[in-house]
């Protein structure tokens, strides 16, 4: 879960850079990015979850 939620960070990154590129297309690269920061904050609470060892955060 944790490389599942550091992928959605590195893509949220790279979508916000690429709404940084392309103003046109940006609105939607934007939703993504927030989509993908979403992904990785439900991620992270489920690593937290079911760490055998307690909390990974």
């Amino acid at each position: 879960m944790i490389a599942s939620a550091q992928a959605h960070d590195r893509a949220a990154v790279l979508l916000e850079v690429m709404a940084d590129a392309h103003p046109e297309e940006a609105e939607a690269h934007l939703h993504s990015a927030a989509r993908h920061r979403r992904w990785a904050d439900n991620d992270r609470g489920l690593a937290d979850e079911y760490a055998p060892d307690g909390p990974v955060f």
